[in-house]
């Protein structure tokens, strides 16, 4: 059986700079050329670090991908913490929050496509990263359905439900088997769920 390879973590400053730079380089040979020009070698050569380090950070480009969608996804995470709450209620907040998600999707279109592929990866040795990634997410809109406040168990069942609606809208958009309208669409009836959710927010 092939081992199971865990990536090291960073500890020191020098050591988060270069980990940072081979994310940042990394999304960007995506974005302009999707999963084929993300190559491994090139990608240490671009962030200026040995092959060596470039592994023992990510064993595997799908490691670098879940790395990225992790780092998105905390980027994400601080910026809804410190702004006000977009909307008038919980229906309309997680509407305006996907719809905004899936423009910033619709402009790194390759990069959407890598990280929809490894989030929805079944090997066993990447859910424990992709459950980080999905925790994340799930924590983001929380936060923006009740505007800081609490969750009650009715309204984190119809959030689940509305994201995944809103990943499977994503999904067909980047297939090509859905428009961008449709799949706004999609989202906005995934996110009806919610309309008489207000009262949920804090039991």
């Amino acid at each position: 059986m092939r081992a199971v390879v865990s990536p090291a973590t960073p500890s020191t400053p020098a050591q988060h700079d270069r980990y940072q730079r081979i994310l940042q380089m990394a999304a960007s040979l995506l974005a302009s050329g999707g999963e084929d020009a993300l190559q491994m070698k090139e990608l240490a050569d671009r962030a200026v670090v040995s092959l060596a380090t470039l592994y023992r950070y990510f064993p595997s480009k799908d490691h670098l991908l879940l790395a990225i969608a992790r780092g998105r996804y905390e980027d994400a995470w601080r910026r809804v913490r410190s702004e006000a709450p977009h909307g008038s209620g919980v229906q309309d907040r997680v509407t305006r929050h996907f719809l905004r998600e899936f423009r910033a999707e619709q402009r790194d279109q390759r990069l959407t496509a890598a990280l929809a592929r490894v989030l929805t990866d079944t090997r066993p040795e990447f859910a424990p990263l992709i459950g980080q990634v999905q925790q994340v997410h799930t924590a983001i809109i929380e936060h923006v359905a009740v505007a800081g406040g609490s969750v009650g168990d009715e309204l984190s069942r119809r959030l689940r439900i509305a994201d995944d609606v809103f990943g499977a809208a994503t999904r067909r958009w980047l297939a090509g088997v859905s428009s961008a309208a449709e799949a706004r669409f999609e989202i906005r009836v995934g996110c009806y769920l919610l309309r008489d959710q207000e009262g949920e927010e804090t039991r």
